[in-house]
């Protein structure tokens, strides 16, 4: 695979990645509806203007391979800073790149990145019925750690909770 890994710092960075963001966010999502783009628009802007950091793989002939989103919860030293946590917000691969180790080395660049910070933990949820997205995040060495049943609301899928020490 000769694929390279950047950082993406603006909404028009990241918008060629909308479609796959959007798949990953809800499987419903449909761009051409201005309010659905509006909402996924709005999320990322917020994600940017946190200080979340989007990392992208691409190859020369496929600029729009992965994504993935990271927050780093900073804190001070005095406050226990030593270490540090994330929460990886948002990742996406394209449907036809799957299963291709695309994003697992996304996945370990961003681990990688993370160490530099003293980051201790990852952390990410999914849907609890996902399965190949639980077993992909488990190969790569997150474990499941909590579940919030009917969090959307009743009779809707919970939250799945997964981690992996850095």
């Amino acid at each position: 695979m000769n694929a390279v890994i950047r950082e993406l710092n603006t909404l028009a960075e990241i918008e060629p990645f909308f479609p796959m963001l959007g798949h990953a966010e809800y499987s419903a999502l449909d761009l051409q509806n201005p309010s659905h783009r509006g909402w996924l628009r709005q999320k990322i802007d917020r994600l940017l203007y946190c200080g979340a950091r989007y990392f992208a793989i691409q190859t020369g002939s496929n600029p729009c391979c992965g994504i993935a989103c990271v927050l780093i919860d900073e804190r001070p030293i005095e406050l226990g800073g030593h270490w540090q946590s994330a929460e990886l917000m948002q990742m996406a691969v394209a449907d036809g790149l799957r299963k291709q180790g695309y994003g697992s080395r996304l996945l370990q660049h961003v681990c990688a990145e993370l160490k530099t910070h003293r980051v201790y933990s990852l952390n990410l949820h999914t849907y609890p019925a996902d399965f190949d997205v639980i077993a992909f995040y488990g190969k790569n060495g997150f474990m499941p750690c909590g579940l919030v049943p009917d969090h959307y609301g009743p009779e809707l899928e919970g939250k799945l909770y997964l981690r992996k020490v850095l």
